[in-house]
């Protein structure tokens, strides 16, 4: 299975049939980033799945994915859907549809440009949304980690889609807390960062500069929450109440 990822803004999808132009264009501009301007990936032949990552408002992440496939557009927020920054509207008139039908209608549009054979099937399917057991209704700060996670286990339309959330806040607040924990390492000292090296030099600095016993004390004291946290998440994981 293959995917792509897209990052886009709301604001960039056209309100009128007169800006379509515009939107396949930075469409486009995106995609050529991420395949790094292979005019053959650019067709979205080799993919299976395309991510495109939603910056809405109130700065709020969530995700629409499109499962070539199965022809099938799915909407991933970890905010329930009453408190939305959207609307899940569907229209004749493009210029009255939510942001999710929306960005399916240029995205279908640029799968046609391209030649792409799903683009058919999938331009009178509907845009569902998934629901989530683990659907928030006052984290208004973690959507960032959510919407790594959803990207990282999305599979398709068709396939179960479980991410390993509890249903309990404490514990769900641990694992926001560890996955975030994990994702800032991974950033941070991937050869891809171009910051990597000034990151370890500054950590160095850091730790040189503290007295002896203040280092291990605070590893220790960074290890116990670790420890604490995973000792919670198995007894969630065995059906324990807590």
């Amino acid at each position: 299975m293959t995917c792509i990822n897209v990052m886009c803004a709301a604001g960039v999808y056209a309100k009128n049939e007169t800006n379509t132009k515009k939107a396949l264009t930075t469409i486009t501009s995106h995609l050529k980033e991420e395949v790094e301007c292979d005019n053959e990936l650019l067709k979205l032949r080799d993919f299976n799945i395309i991510i495109v990552s939603m910056i809405g408002k109130k700065k709020h992440f969530y995700l629409i994915c499109f499962d070539l496939d199965n022809a099938m557009v799915d909407v991933i927020d970890n905010m329930h859907d009453s408190l939305a920054f959207y609307k899940m509207t569907s229209e004749t008139n493009v210029r009255y549809l939510g942001s999710p039908c929306k960005v399916k209608h240029y995205i279908v549009g640029y799968f046609k440009d391209v030649g792409q054979p799903t683009a058919s099937r999938m331009v009178n399917e509907n845009v569902t949304r998934k629901r989530l057991g683990w659907e928030t209704t006052d984290n208004f700060k973690d959507y960032g980690v959510f919407v790594m996670r959803h990207m990282e286990l999305y599979k398709g339309s068709a396939i179960s889609f479980e991410c390993g959330f509890s249903t309990n806040k404490d514990i769900q607040k641990m694992q926001l807390k560890n996955l975030r924990m994990k994702i800032a390492t991974k950033l941070l000292f991937s050869d891809a960062n171009v910051y990597k090296g000034t990151v370890m030099e500054l950590a160095k600095e850091t730790i040189h500069g503290m007295k002896d016993e203040r280092v291990p004390k605070m590893l220790n004291e960074e290890a116990l929450k670790q420890d604490e946290c995973w000792r919670m998440l198995s007894k969630w994981k065995m059906d324990l109440k807590i």
